[in-house]
């Protein structure tokens, strides 16, 4: 079963993600703030799912620490309501993030992340 952390300060958020990807038969970790996630192992996650627009630190600063702090090269998927992707597009593109535009659509979601996976099972 792959494992998937999700990163979001919004509850609302993390519950509805975690519900979806449960269902489709996904291993759940979620987290609210990116200190929490970097106090765990990231061992044995397949996935991280992480909001863009949090206090304290953006999800391109998350991803950058995950890549190059942590060493942690899983598939990452920003869930952003941000209108403005030039300050995300750089940070995805550098390290091959993916955008997932929130409202989160449970197929998209699905679909985004089986296709990430699949590219690093290739």
């Amino acid at each position: 079963m792959h494992n998937v952390l999700v990163i979001d300060d919004d509850t609302f958020v993390l519950t509805l993600v975690r519900d979806i990807l449960q269902t489709a038969g996904y291993g759940v970790v979620t987290v609210q703030t990116p200190s929490e996630a970097f106090n765990m192992s990231v061992d044995g996650i397949s996935a991280i799912l992480c909001d863009y627009n949090m206090p304290g630190m953006t999800g391109a600063d998350v991803l950058t620490a995950m890549r190059e702090l942590q060493n942690c090269h899983v598939p990452f998927i920003f869930l952003t309501g941000h209108e403005e992707l030039d300050d995300i597009l750089p940070v995805a593109i550098r390290y091959g993030a993916e955008l997932l535009p929130k409202p989160i659509q449970p197929v998209e979601l699905v679909r985004l992340l089986v296709k990430q996976l699949a590219s690093v099972a290739a």
